[in-house]
């Protein structure tokens, strides 16, 4: 009887030395486990920052059902929260008007309504202006020439001041350069309406061409190589040296 008390209590002692270092072997792993842990580009806390990734880091908390040694318990997890939308300012401010051509002309005839319209990419109905048509209508393929003013052979300022003068009514400066400087600047062409100018400075930084806008990034202008012509924005060549478009202040 004494040896079977003996032997159960040597069984006991053997039993619980076995338990405590299963016991110690858990903590030792749970310890380890308390790194970061991410799950879809979730990490549960407790984390190390040093060790997680930026995108996962984030201020949201929510609590979930985790199981510890087999039992329920609630902690936090952050999760990466949708970014949210930024609002887009739209400016409600109108366009402002064309220039009102202030000399009283034939109306353009309908033909050349036709020809305009399929040459801006626009509809009939919007070449309205039969001032500033008219006016482009007689001058088109008009030679180039330096300091010329005349139907004989103009030049880009020449052009423009002479368009401004018999169309709308304003006086401009003689030079491209002056012209530039006494106009309120439009850094996007898309904002730009007719009658505004256009300006370039070719092989130079300084500004050295002048022409006046009328639809879809089209221009006419008096261009050294094919005399009075309307060109578009978006060609290489004038792309490569635009400058930007100006104002002249409605009156």
């Amino acid at each position: 009887m004494r040896k079977r008390f003996i032997l159960f209590t040597f069984a006991c002692i053997i039993t619980n030395l076995l338990t405590s270092c299963h016991t110690s072997e858990q903590a030792v792993s749970d310890k380890s486990s308390h790194q970061p842990r991410f799950i879809n580009n979730v990490y549960i806390e407790p984390h190390n920052r040093s060790s997680a990734t930026t995108d996962a880091i984030d201020n949201s908390k929510q609590p979930v059902a985790t199981r510890n040694n087999g039992k329920l318990h609630k902690t936090h997890i952050r999760e990466k929260s949708a970014s949210k939308p930024v609002a887009k300012t739209v400016s409600t401010e109108p366009a402002p008007a064309p220039l009102t051509p202030v000399v009283t002309t034939k109306e353009l005839p309908k033909s050349a309504k036709r020809k305009y319209a399929d040459l801006l990419g626009v509809s009939a109905t919007d070449i309205s202006n039969s001032a500033l048509y008219n006016f482009i209508d007689k001058w088109l393929g008009t030679n180039y020439r330096i300091g010329g003013c005349d139907i004989q052979g103009i030049d880009c300022s020449g052009f423009a001041q002479k368009l401004y003068s018999e169309v709308y009514g304003i006086d401009l400066s003689r030079t491209a350069r002056d012209q530039f400087s006494n106009c309120k600047r439009i850094k996007n062409a898309a904002n730009a309406v007719e009658g505004d100018l256009v300006f370039f400075h070719i092989r130079s930084k300084r500004i050295s061409h002048v022409g006046i806008y009328l639809a879809n990034k089209y221009f006419v202008h008096a261009s050294t190589s094919n005399g009075v012509i309307i060109s578009n924005l978006n060609e290489e060549y004038w792309s490569k040296y635009y400058a930007g478009c100006g104002r002249i202040p409605r009156g």
